[in-house]
Order: structure tokens, then C-alpha cells, then sequence
């Protein structure tokens, strides 16, 4: 399966009235992680079309190495993925990803592919 039959989304942070932890503006951030519909037969089955119902089917990567070129959105070891490719037609992630919760899909992106 095709990663952007999955609706993917490059996932930002920051910007105009958000604030660090010590009330400092954050700075606006794009690419610090990628977002997409959960390809398990158990989420897909739940979609409604509805973006506020659908989105807690979707899976989160955190970036080891943003798009932005600044430093991973999460420092927290294992909270972050290797990206290599800037497309999502080209986009390879390391190592495999896991959902943790709900149906704790586990897989791999390779070249845009999902498997």
C-alpha cells in the first residue's frame, strides 16, 4: 500500500500563540514528524470520513532529523524515527513502527511503500 492512500501529513510545531514551558514564544516548526491513517483492517474499518472522529485512527512519527533541519521535535530516546526522503513518494523510515495503543499495528515505510 501506498503511503499517500493514507492521507499523510508532514506534522509541525510551534508558531503564533504557543509558548514553552517557560513562557517563552515557540518558535514555528514544519516536518518534525509525519502523520497518516492507520492501515490495519481494524482502523480502516472505523473510519467515518470525519476528520475529528478519524483522528485517533491515525499513527504519529516523530523525526530524528526534521525536514526543518532543526532538532528532533521530542528528544526522548525511542521517540524518534530516522527519515530519509523529503516526499512521501520517497519517504523511508527506520526502525518499524509500532502503535502502541488500540490495535498496536506494527510495520515498516520503505520508498513511499506501507508494509
Amino acid at each position: 500500500m501506498k503511503l499517500t492512500e493514507l492521507e499523510p501529513r508532514w506534522v509541525g510545531a510551534g508558531g503564533p500563540g504557543i509558548y514553552n514551558a517557560d513562557g517563552t514564544p515557540a518558535a514555528e516548526r514544519h516536518g518534525v514528524g509525519l502523520s497518516f491513517l492507520c492501515p490495519c483492517a481494524e482502523c480502516t474499518a472505523k473510519r467515518t470520513g470525519n476528520h475529528d472522529e478519524d483522528f485517533y485512527l491515525r499513527v504519529f512519527v516523530g523525526f530524528a532529523n526534521p525536514l526543518d533541519g532543526g532538532p528532533a521535535h521530542d528528544p526522548r530516546p525511542g521517540a524518534q524515527w530516522q527519515r530519509a526522503g523529503d516526499t512521501f513518494d520517497t519517504l523511508t523510515l527506520t526502525p518499524s513502527i509500532q502503535r502502541m495503543n488500540g490495535c498496536r499495528w506494527h510495520g515498516f515505510i520503505t520508498n513511499g511503500e506501507i508494509r
